[in-house]
């Protein structure tokens, strides 16, 4: 089926993580996440219905595609959820559990505040960490899961020097040469790889992107693999099914946003979706299935 020109670059970075899931796949999501989180149920609504996501906002597995909404996403995994878990059951019990066997069984796809040449991240402070330019959300589970996992898989959908750089501010989660396995960076440039030698390369460029774009937006040395494999663009039926039954307020793009931006983008979407009338229905639902 042939793919549509009109795509956004959120739509590419979807597709590209897409293109990295397989049926039965174990997908963590990250809490506002939105932008893996729209290419893991597409992939659940369309080639990896045996794919199941692990939900941090509601705390259950669901192994189900259904609607991103800001003001009613709890609720509908709650709905959906084969099972609830608690932080300990993820870290103690299943996380382990999930990762022994083939590669890929458990993905995460994690976004970087800043991202070396190696492999490592930073998501605790940009300056430094005594007195920090900016102070980032915190390496949360990164240091316990990042060097058991079998393969990293990271997006970045800014693609620029301040998220590239040969030095971290700060090492929140390790890399190549500390034993860590990353595996695979998308952004909104490229796709690139860490090659067997442990060399980060270009694989892919993006639509419209040049090497020498995201060379310059780079501040250390990438290699370039010899022959580039073609970008693979969604499917028409699968943008139809992103935007009409998966995403259709396009929360994919929130990530592409900062600053005022941002929040007037968050405010204008939960002002189109109020959170009291969801939060009424749902209590209504429930008091009718208690009688």
């Amino acid at each position: 089926m042939s793919a549509p020109d009109n795509q956004t670059s959120a739509e590419h970075l979807v597709s590209a993580i897409l293109n990295e899931i397989e049926d039965g796949d174990v997908l963590l999501e990250g809490i506002g996440t939105f932008l893996p989180t729209s290419a893991y149920i597409l992939a659940q609504a369309t080639h990896a219905p045996e794919a199941v996501r692990l939900c941090p906002v509601g705390n259950v597995f669901v192994a189900e595609p259904h609607p991103l909404s800001l003001a009613e996403y709890e609720f509908e995994t709650l709905r959906r959820g084969m099972y609830r878990f608690t932080y300990w059951d993820v870290n103690a019990s299943y996380l382990p559990g999930f990762i022994p066997g083939r590669r890929g069984k458990w993905k995460e796809f994690l976004r970087p505040a800043q991202v070396d040449s190696t492999g490592r991240t930073n998501n605790v402070v940009i300056g430094p960490y005594e007195s920090p330019k900016v102070r980032l959300p915190g390496a949360a589970g990164l240091p316990d899961g990042v060097p058991v996992e079998p393969a990293l898989y990271m997006y970045v959908p800014r693609h620029d020097r301040n998220a590239f750089v040969a030095k971290l501010d700060f090492v929140s989660a390790p890399g190549i040469e500390d034993g860590a396995k990353p595996h695979l960076i998308v952004t909104n440039l490229a796709v690139m790889r860490f090659a067997r030698d442990g060399v980060l390369e270009v694989e892919t460029l993006m639509p419209g992107a040049t090497i020498e774009e995201v060379r310059d937006n780079t501040a250390f040395s990438l290699r370039v693999r010899s022959e580039l494999v073609p970008f693979k663009p969604l499917t028409e039926h699968q943008l139809t099914v992103l935007r009409r039954d998966i995403d259709p307020q396009s929360l994919r793009d929130l990530e592409f946003f900062v600053g005022e931006d941002r929040l007037s983008r968050i405010e204008a979407l939960a002002a189109a979706e109020s959170s009291t009338a969801v939060l009424d229905r749902a209590l209504t639902r429930i008091a009718q299935r208690a009688r």
